[in-house]
């Protein structure tokens, strides 16, 4: 098998302050309410975030009264989630740590939301939902999503394609990105240029390349099944059926065994 070193976006290596300009946008809102939606259906209240970033998920699901642990590898990130909580004043804990090996405690669920588990090698992942299923309560939840291999083809792969212009605490940050799909291997790799301008200063400009494993739903519900979960659904990610050839996003809800 062809190895790729699969890599992080910039924003969580080394540019954590455009972290949010880039994560969190008009969709975010209708995103975190599809997960809501799914806690109260399994009629969660303890929730392990171990993915949390900047804390988009933890703080959500905080205000809506869950008990919320959020946990992450990037000091960078969880240091601007923590800022936040203490200008909030929201009393909620952050923990650094990765997933595949972060002992926390038992949990109602755990997520890892927004292709986060792209980054890991299928190895990594595995290494990661045997460390969760033991963060997990007895009969405990997985959720989590990644783009769905299945329905990627040469148009969908196309038009990830991006042109975009935001400004962040006065710098204007313009981001081009296109990308390309090992189906083999299962690899998506984005290749993204950067330009940089605060205020009138001459711009910064650079490139950065990344990618991310993705699967079949197929390939996710034998990983599970393998690492003893019990796969309950799979939905689009904005909570709609689940139809292999055309949902680009797989959210998958298991249950530990």
């Amino acid at each position: 098998m062809k190895k790729t070193k699969l890599g992080l976006p910039l924003e969580y290596q080394k540019r954590p302050e455009y972290f949010d300009a880039h994560n969190i946008n008009d969709d975010t809102a209708e995103k975190n309410s599809v997960i809501e939606n799914l806690l109260r259906k399994y009629k969660v209240k303890s929730v392990l975030d171990l993915t949390c970033g900047t804390g988009s998920q933890v703080f959500f699901l905080t205000e809506r009264g869950y008990d919320v642990t959020g946990a992450d590898f990037s000091p960078a990130l969880l240091d601007i989630a923590r800022n936040r909580a203490r200008r909030e004043k929201v009393d909620v804990k952050f923990i650094d740590g990765d997933m595949r090996t972060l002992k926390v405690g038992q949990f109602d669920v755990a997520i890892t939301l927004f292709n986060a588990v792209g980054h890991l090698t299928k190895a990594g992942f595995e290494k990661a939902m045997k460390n969760i299923r033991s963060n997990l309560k007895d009969g405990g939840l997985y959720i989590f999503d990644i783009f769905n291999l299945e329905a990627m083809t040469d148009p969908v792969v196309a038009d990830l394609a991006m042109c975009v212009q935001k400004e962040v605490n006065g710098t204007k940050v313009y981001q081009v990105q296109c990308s390309t799909l090992d189906r083999i291997n299962g690899i998506l790799t984005s290749y993204d240029h950067y330009v940089l301008q605060k205020n009138a200063e001459k711009p910064e400009s650079f490139n950065h390349t990344f990618s991310l494993q993705i699967y079949t739903a197929k390939e996710l519900r034998e990983m599970l099944v393998k690492n003893r979960f019990e796969v309950l659904a799979q939905y689009g990610l904005d909570g709609s059926e689940f139809i292999a050839e055309k949902t680009m996003n797989i959210l998958t809800v298991a249950r530990r065994n």
